[in-house]
């Protein structure tokens, strides 16, 4: 059962709140289109400032078309069921900033990095869904999404994200899964890619995103719908003044969505937190995301919408004590609550500004952790084990039962780089800290792993497809 924070009358008065919001405060929407059709529907749209207040009867219609499940796919059988009681640790994504593997040193990322670290992501058996985690720099802005998408689609067989800000960008993007998956047909009976739609705090839908989600939910590709907002700077301070304001920006959002494509796969998201006072800097590390995300969770079961969420986030810069007390804090209560799918999960630093190769390593193993504890404890005749205690009695030991044989890797979270090792093999091995065994693993990983590769035929009309994208963008 999914740890809640909020009791049934506190998310009736959020949503009762939220309703009020969009009936009467309304949201801008920056796209003539989206506004024409919130007219058509019934919404009270002034179009001079491009305001469109929303009733009640929308949004619980949009809500009704929005499903409840659905899967996402990878390559080679690769598939996440969203929704339900199902918890998916998402890579970070979108970093501008990578730490240098051998300097050690922030630089800008570029599109090797994004080859290596999916290749990293992709060998990691506690990351389900391999984001784009860090954004090429390197390669011309008009073509990076085209790029990056392709050097993912080599280098992971696990679900991606796709880019889709702006109709033309996320044309190309579904012009690329299509080839992976065999079709465009194909691609809509087995999505392949998230998209992501950040509204504008407080309360405003920007031209860019809304073309993009229209274009995703004609193919069927899932979007997240996750704003932003940060307490006392684009969101009221308080939280629960917060998730009003969220709620209306996700649920207006979700309006458009299945007005557009009825029945188009919508994650109800958040990346909102609080902005800290004494800096005025985002802290996605702050135990307050943490809140967030516990009431996000249940605000999504409120309206059967499978959830997106942010854990495993720090404002560390670098792979530290900081990095581990807040990324543990953030995923824990994100699965606890029952957030479906949890983005930045793993190799996130600087509030989700900078990726580290380390730290992805590292955080596979608290994703590891966090799964376990999900787990729970099993209890049945065979766990209880009264013929194993009895078989062995007091004073016996337990590590040649056949018991323990068969039961120790289930019932056991084997950590791939936290160390558990006497002090004095740690010595002998050179008493290297928890960054340093990382930095030598991922080495290793980088060196030996290879992905499952794409048919020659698909790389080949790959390269066409940029090629096509690169023209367009001198012409």
């Amino acid at each position: 059962m999914p740890y809640e924070i909020l009791t049934s009358d506190e998310i009736y008065d959020i949503h009762l709140a939220t309703l009020e919001v969009l009936e009467s405060v309304g949201v801008k929407v920056l796209e003539e289109k989206a506004l024409k059709k919130l007219a058509e529907v019934g919404a009270n749209v002034d179009f001079k400032d491009r305001i469109a207040k929303i009733p009640e009867y929308i949004v619980n219609e949009a809500v009704k078309k929005a499903p409840s499940t659905f899967n996402l796919y990878g390559r080679a059988k690769s598939v996440l069921r969203l929704g339900g009681k199902k918890v998916y640790f998402a890579s970070q994504g979108t970093s501008t900033y990578v730490l240098d593997l051998e300097t050690g040193k922030r630089r800008y990322a570029t599109l090797k990095d994004v080859a290596l670290l999916t290749r990293l992501a992709d060998s990691l058996e506690n990351i389900h869904h391999v984001s784009e985690i860090v954004s090429p720099t390197d390669v011309p802005v008009s073509v990076a999404h085209a790029y990056s998408l392709v050097e993912r689609f080599k280098n992971t067989k696990k679900p991606t994200d796709g880019y889709n800000y702006g109709e033309l960008p996320a044309m190309d993007c579904i012009r690329i899964a299509s080839v992976v998956a065999g079709g465009e047909d194909e691609l809509r009976k087995k999505p392949m890619m998230i998209g992501f739609y950040n509204p504008l705090s407080p309360l405003t839908h920007s031209k860019d995103t809304l073309e993009g989600l229209r274009v995703f939910g004609k193919y069927g590709q899932p979007v997240i719908i996750a704003p932003e907002a940060q307490a006392g700077m684009t969101a009221p301070v308080t939280l629960a003044g917060l998730l009003v304001q969220q709620n209306a920006e996700i649920l207006s959002g979700l309006v458009i969505a299945e007005m557009f494509n009825p029945g188009a796969p919508v994650l109800y998201g958040t990346v909102s937190t609080i902005s800290d006072m004494k800096t005025g800097n985002i802290a996605l590390g702050s135990a307050e995301t943490a809140l967030i995300n516990m009431a996000t969770a249940q605000l999504a079961r409120y309206y059967r919408i499978p959830s997106r969420g942010t854990g495993g986030v720090t404002d560390s810069k670098i792979p530290d004590i900081q990095a581990g007390i807040e990324q543990s804090i953030t995923l824990l209560m994100a699965a606890a609550a029952g957030i479906n799918f949890i983005y930045y999960a793993a190799g996130s630093l600087e509030s989700t500004k900078t990726a580290s190769y380390e730290q992805l390593l590292i955080s596979n193993d608290i994703c590891g952790m966090v799964s376990r504890i999900l787990r729970g404890i099993e209890v049945n005749d065979e766990t209880l084990a009264v013929d194993v205690i009895r078989d062995v009695g007091p004073g016996g030991m337990y590590i040649a039962n056949r018991h323990t044989l068969e039961h120790f890797k289930k019932e056991h979270f084997i950590p791939k780089i936290i160390n558990r090792e006497t002090r004095e093999i740690w010595e002998r091995k050179g008493a290297k800290d928890l960054q340093e065994a990382s930095h030598e693993t991922v080495k290793s990983i980088l060196k030996d792993y290879q992905p499952e590769p794409l048919d020659k035929n698909v790389e080949k009309e790959l390269e066409r497809i940029i090629k096509d994208i690169e023209k367009r963008a001198c012409s």
